[in-house]
């Protein structure tokens, strides 16, 4: 699920290659490829970087901070507004220059070429891709991102480039056979049409970046930012050409201090409403603390543990096809197993503290804990009702039926 919100930044990609020549194809897919490698290699060099100043790490923690989520929406606002053709961003003298001199691609037979200025797009398209993909660590890179941040320096840089070379496949793919892209029709009025309907796609992942950051720095301030944000639309749409990029430098930095003086707010108890076949099951989330998870499984109790976050897209799966659903949700409600909630939307070291005792430095996680497993047994990054019951069932061997019944009431 977290790799939706770059799904049209894909398409747009592709769909103006249609009938261009395959060097620019294979150029201007190379180039995304290349931004998808570099932006991963930053993000290793950045590990390293840290672990080596004694910071704690883990994967997607930058959606933790309120001025990379402005940052963000301000990209994909910007992008946005460019799909629906309210601006264009005008390149450096120097890259406008280069682009004369490398005349890498070619639109729809109209024979305009914009050489340096299509490659640096498409750079920036993949890096931007790979900054909106890493909130989430399911199925496979938190085992590959736990691996990593455990080793040295050689195998983060190993890793990363390779989860880099994964993520870049389908470009690599287009770029040794251009043809892929060449079968699409060439640009004309309907891509007027799929530019509109893929900036929606945008704006929607703009409105759940801006949910994320009410998480960081209130509602109240998250509202004044999408404000400032809907201003600058209306500018960029109603304002002359030529006025549009200073009014958008403005705007973020306007923004970028809201989200700098804006506090953030304390998180009460974490209590879910969950529907039932007769009703309501109300499962009351207990705070997560190390201790009282030890304190209860040496009291012969199951319990499970959530460790999630409002940026976790994969997270909210979670909850509404497992953790909501029944039977867990009967279990959790019940008394026979001890729900407790690990919310890390906001920097917190004991998390990340406890992630690192599984070897894990990314989310979703959950472990289930019991007279059976007092180490606790972590779960698979998707969970599935089948996989929490079979833990809990294995958690809970050794309890005695009195302490069970002592549990329920």
């Amino acid at each position: 699920p977290c790799v939706l919100p770059v799904l049209s930044l894909k398409l747009v990609s592709a769909v103006g290659y249609g009938g261009a020549e395959r060097r620019a194809i294979r150029t201007g897919f190379l180039a995304s490829a290349a931004g998808i490698l570099f932006s991963f290699l930053v993000l290793a060099a950045g590990a390293i970087a840290l672990r080596a100043a004694g910071v704690t790490i883990g994967w997607g923690i930058q959606f933790q901070q309120p001025l990379f989520l402005v940052l963000m929406t301000a990209l994909v606002v910007l992008f946005a507004a460019n799909l629906w053709g309210m601006f264009e961003v005008p390149l450096p003298r120097a890259l406008a220059d280069l682009g004369t001199r490398l005349p890498l691609e070619q639109h729809g037979g109209e024979g305009r070429v914009t050489g340096g200025k299509g490659l640096v797009g498409h750079f920036l398209t993949g890096a931007f891709a790979t900054l909106l993909a890493t909130p989430c660590s399911a199925p496979f890179v938190g085992t590959a991102i736990g691996f990593a941040l455990s080793r040295g320096s050689g195998e983060i840089v190993a890793v990363f480039a390779a989860m880099g070379l994964g993520l870049a496949l389908p470009y690599l793919a287009v770029a040794a056979m251009p043809d892929l892209a060449r079968a699409l029709p060439r640009p004309g009025p309907w891509m007027v049409w799929l530019k509109k309907v893929l900036a929606l796609a945008l704006a929607a992942t703009a409105v759940w970046l801006l949910t994320v950051l009410a998480a960081q720095i209130g509602l109240t301030m998250s509202v004044v930012v999408a404000g400032v944000f809907l201003a600058l639309v209306a500018v960029l749409w109603l304002a002359p050409d030529g006025v549009s990029v200073p009014g958008a430098g403005v705007a973020v930095l306007v923004a970028l201090l809201v989200a700098g003086v804006g506090e953030r707010p304390q998180r009460s108890d974490l209590v879910a409403g969950v529907m039932a076949e007769n009703g309501v099951t109300t499962v009351a989330w207990r705070p997560f603390e190390q201790a009282d998870v030890d304190t209860l499984v040496a009291e012969g109790r199951v319990v499970l543990v959530d460790v999630t976050a409002d940026w976790c897209i994969t997270c909210r799966v979670n909850k509404k096809l497992v953790l909501d659903t029944q039977p867990v949700a009967g279990l959790l409600a019940s008394g026979e197993v001890v729900p407790v909630r690990a919310d890390w939307t906001n920097p917190d070291p004991a998390i990340v503290t406890y992630l690192a005792s599984f070897g894990r430095y990314g989310i979703p996680f959950n472990a289930v804990y019991g007279p059976g497993a007092p180490e606790g047994i972590p779960l698979p990054e998707l969970l599935s009702v089948e996989a929490v019951t079979s833990a809990v069932a294995k958690a809970s061997e050794g309890a005695d039926r009195g302490s069970r019944t002592a549990r329920l009431d």
